[in-house]
């Protein structure tokens, strides 16, 4: 079965754009940096899987 094309984006934004955000309001750079790392090798390996 085939996943809608822009379905690994929207999980992407959701979760690990929600987390980032937080992280910068906490001004926790470090956590930051990790969930924007995190977040964009999820999304690579996900549109490298497809």
């Amino acid at each position: 079965m085939k996943t809608p094309k822009f379905t690994n984006l929207a999980v992407f934004v959701i979760f690990f754009g929600i987390a980032l955000i937080e992280a910068f309001e906490k001004q926790n750079w470090l956590e930051a940096a990790l969930f924007l790392a995190l977040g964009a090798l999820s999304l690579f390996a996900d549109i490298r899987k497809t």
